[in-house]
């Protein structure tokens, strides 16, 4: 009895998670000119008019670059701190890893109040750069629990071989540790792409004219305009974000990540 309940509530669950989604996608087809649901008719000039909006496409332009480098920043720097945390003994050690997990538990509006009073002086609010170093913030933290559930698993055994058949440290970590670490560092990589991509609350406080990120960018859209264009840019977002997600499945990416961290937490 109790584990039907839990199945019904499971069940429950997702279909409250997915429902925004199941209604966005049948309404960027609707032939009427406002969000509506169920839609009525069928037609794909909602997408063709994603065109006629170049701010849109700038926008999106604005946020894959954004996305692209504040996660080959993050996995850099995660990389680098998890191996500290992991392999080294030194005061500090434990408050530096909450520290470096906090943006997870902060609550969004105090942490971009945070970044913006950090950046203003430094000239960095309304610039690529500032933009870059808010999301690597919020990024960060992905990187640094995915890369460190792969090193929890990863066998010391073959790195101290490595060592004793001649390899440098340097050798060992390119040949070994970083190959083993290669299903955190995808996965960690996809959900920092996901979480940059998405991220408005930190955007907010600090992008400008001309540098605008698209779900900022799709916010104005809304406040002037309730068509299913928006509904069309969503759909597209959706169907990028769950093709990567299964590639990243198919090629064994997140069902080892996940295998080694509850392996890890067993231990």
């Amino acid at each position: 009895m109790r584990a039907n309940i839990l199945t019904i509530y499971v069940i429950g669950v997702l279909l409250f998670l997915a429902a925004p989604v199941l209604i966005v996608i049948p309404s960027a087809f609707g032939q009427e000119a406002t969000l509506a649901f169920p839609p009525i008719g069928f037609t794909l000039k909602w997408f063709s008019n994603i065109l006629a909006h170049p701010e849109l496409i700038s926008a999106f332009g604005n946020s894959v670059a954004i996305a692209l480098m504040a996660t080959a920043v993050s996995l850099v720097v995660g990389t680098m701190t998890v191996l500290a945390l992991r392999r080294y003994e030194f005061p500090g050690r434990e408050a530096l890893r909450m520290l470096f997990l906090a943006p997870l538990v902060c609550p969004a509006i105090v942490l971009a109040t945070a970044v913006a009073m950090v950046l203003s002086p430094l000239g960095l609010i309304r610039t690529f750069t500032g933009l870059v170093v808010a999301h690597t913030l919020v990024t960060l933290p992905y990187i640094v629990r995915t890369v460190g559930a792969s090193l929890a698993g990863l066998d010391v055994a073959l790195e101290e071989a490595a060592l004793t058949l001649g390899a440098n440290p340097w050798q060992r970590f390119r040949t070994i540790t970083l190959p083993l670490l290669g299903s955190g560092l995808l996965v960690g990589a996809t959900f920092s792409l996901i979480i940059s991509f998405d991220e408005f609350t930190l955007s907010l406080f600090i992008v400008g004219n001309g540098m605008m990120t698209l779900p900022l960018e799709m916010f104005n859209y809304v406040e002037f305009s309730i068509d299913p264009t928006i509904a069309a840019v969503s759909t597209i977002l959706v169907l990028i974000t769950t093709a990567a997600i299964l590639l990243i499945e198919k090629l064994g990416g997140l069902g080892r990540q996940f295998g080694q961290s509850a392996s890890g937490g067993a231990r």
